[in-house]
């Protein structure tokens, strides 16, 4: 499942930007680092098909603690993926973290997974579908395999 003829997976769809040039540009930079690419992508992958197969019977609160949990186990693999990698790398990940939480979009991860806690009390549980549908309307392809 996942697969296209030749073997080839599908481009990755998550709502995370793609990396700014500075981190492809020092992650590039130093040679053992070539692995990170690999790590980060299967991070990637994870990610996806998790939110692509989450439980659809949880009510609503539930539902959004498991977004959540899959969001935060996709920046603890990406940190893991960064670890051999040249010491900058992990600062430019953080920097990138914090930068997209500036990302002017309603809804976002950040936003709503931001305490690390799970569930962010403001969410009204009625806004969940709609979140998932901007979430997947959002969604930026940026890893082709």
């Amino acid at each position: 499942a996942g697969r296209r003829a030749g073997g080839r997976r599908p481009a990755v769809l998550t709502c995370a930007p793609a990396p700014p040039a500075y981190l492809v540009q020092a992650v590039r930079a130093a040679g053992r680092c070539d692995a990170v690419f690999r790590g980060f992508s299967d991070c990637l992958l994870r990610l996806g098909d998790n939110m692509a197969n989450y439980p659809q019977d949880l009510d609503d609160k539930r539902n959004l603690q498991t977004i959540c949990a899959y969001w935060d186990d996709f920046h603890a693999c990406t940190l893991t993926a960064l670890t051999d990698c040249q010491e900058g790398a992990t600062d430019l990940w953080e920097k990138l973290r914090r930068e997209s939480k500036n990302l002017d979009f309603q809804g976002s991860l950040f936003e709503l997974c931001g305490g690390g806690s799970g569930a962010a009390p403001s969410l009204l549980p009625p806004a969940l579908p709609l979140l998932l549908a901007a979430l997947w309307a959002a969604l930026v392809t940026w890893l082709p395999f």
